[in-house]
């Protein structure tokens, strides 16, 4: 426990002290307290005890699913747990965790922040492999695209593709069909 957690548990015991003690016991502990916490910047907020309870999170994709599991690690330390329906046995598209209100809330901005972010870096791998394993239609297959000046962004953006696919790896399909040429054939 570091200072300001032992601080705030020693001025948490003085406050139940003045609010449950008895004649001059009481009015010593609440004005020590209210020394205390101007002594110190500490507000009532600041004494709440924080409930734990227990909150699922719902996810829609494996994208989804895997940022939120590390999300509710990060913030809590503990990993998450899946949620079961309770009449059917199905495991539900939610993961949950024992935490705190102001955890709650950490995990959900989190979620949806680097959720968001982790969709557009995907979209940047996605053009990435494409350039590295030429995942394009030839010359004269594809109709002719009217060619627009791109913006500074879209330039990065690719920029940072290229990069991205030169330490890529290359992969190269085998062929599924001979050439036609009858080698190899068994017949």
């Amino acid at each position: 426990m570091n200072r300001k957690e032992e601080l705030l548990e020693k001025i948490k015991k003085i406050k139940a002290l003045a609010d449950r003690g008895v004649g001059g016991e009481k009015t010593t502990a609440q004005a020590t307290l209210e020394r205390l916490m101007q002594e110190h910047g500490i507000t009532e907020a600041d004494l709440e005890v924080e409930r734990v309870e227990t909150v699922f999170f719902p996810y829609h994709d494996e994208l989804e699913r895997r940022i939120l599991i590390q999300i509710i690690f990060s913030v809590t330390g503990k990993p998450a747990f899946g949620c079961v329906g309770a009449a059917s046995g199905r495991k539900r598209k939610k993961y949950g965790t024992d935490c705190t209100a102001a955890q709650r809330l950490e995990i959900e901005f989190n979620h949806k922040f680097f959720y968001e972010a982790a969709k557009k870096e995907f979209e940047v791998f996605l053009y990435a492999f494409y350039m590295k394993n030429r995942i394009f239609p030839p010359d004269g297959i594809a109709p002719e695209q009217e060619t627009k000046a791109l913006t500074k962004e879209e330039l990065e953006e690719i920029l940072r593709a290229e990069q991205m696919a030169a330490t890529m790896e290359k992969y190269t399909p085998h062929k599924a069909i001979g050439d036609g040429s009858g080698k190899g054939d068994r017949r």
